[in-house]
């Protein structure tokens, strides 16, 4: 119920604080970029959190259920697994229904995939949090792990530093990070959709055949150093975030959830905590 109630005052927290605010602008742009992000991730860090004295506290009913053969490794799985997703995906629905047309999008099929996502997203952070659990053998060495871990995946992610400023020699920590692609399919969803982009007009100096998406529009109060360009040619310029990759990087999500699920069963499996 904590979690459900965070996400609640964050969604209201954050749609008050982003209000009304244009997204056209530089400024905005990044702004709202932003905003996903740390809502995104603050909305993860407090499931992973969460979950982790949870989960310890059932570890020793595990334990003395397994030794006597009450169940196995397997459904015990199971049921940790199938017990998270209605409760996650509830609170992230009341997330996105409050947070969603409070700082201005628009479009209920979007707004269906941005809920889809956050689930998706908070899910991954909960079975991380499990995995660790089941892992490590204390609730705080658990935690301390989850904090370098995610640091070094949220310095990775795309933001801050964006996508394109990444060195070359750090990409391929770009690539394994979780959050990548789970932070691209929202922002793309927001700011890169936009089916029939408006040609520049060079006489004019403006573009035209603007279409009504968000990411048709021309990005106002841009840097001296930058040219003309859309809020989806931004987007996807400088965060790497592009729409004819949502589907795919569903598919990573979904991918790494898969190896999160399959590296807790070996080893609520075969690494056992308790003391003899």
């Amino acid at each position: 119920m904590t979690r459900i109630i965070i996400g609640i005052f964050l969604a209201v927290l954050f749609g008050l604080t982003y209000i009304n605010v244009e997204y056209v602008s530089y400024q905005g742009i990044n702004g709202g970029v932003g905003m996903i992000s740390i809502t995104t991730v603050f909305n993860g860090l407090v499931s992973f959190n969460g979950v982790l004295p949870i989960a310890f506290g059932e570890r020793a009913a595990y334990y003395r259920e397994r030794a006597s053969q009450t169940y196995s490794a397997l459904w015990y799985f199971v049921g940790s697994t199938i017990a998270e997703i209605p409760y996650v995906f509830f609170g992230c629905l009341l997330f996105t229904v409050i947070f969603y047309p409070m700082v201005g999008f628009t479009g209920f099929a979007t707004g269906v995939l941005y809920w889809i996502n956050v689930s998706l997203w908070v899910l991954t952070l909960t079975y991380m949090g499990q995995l660790f659990i089941y892992a490590l053998p204390s609730v705080e060495l658990a935690a301390i792990f989850g904090v370098l871990v995610n640091s070094t995946f949220f310095q990775f992610m795309g933001f801050n530093p964006p996508a394109n400023a990444i060195p070359a020699g750090y990409q391929w920590l770009y690539t394994i990070t979780p959050q990548k692609y789970s932070l691209s399919i929202l922002m793309a969803l927001v700011f890169s959709d936009c089916p029939n982009e408006p040609t520049w007009d060079s006489d004019l100096q403006q573009y035209v055949n603007v279409g009504p998406e968000l990411g048709c529009q021309p990005v106002t109060d841009l840097p001296v150093t930058m040219d003309h360009t859309t809020v989806k040619g931004y987007v996807e310029s400088v965060f790497k975030t592009k729409h004819d990759e949502i589907w795919s990087n569903f598919g990573y999500v979904f991918l790494f959830l898969g190896i999160l699920r399959l590296m807790a069963l070996l080893s609520l499996r075969y690494i056992n905590h308790q003391k003899r």
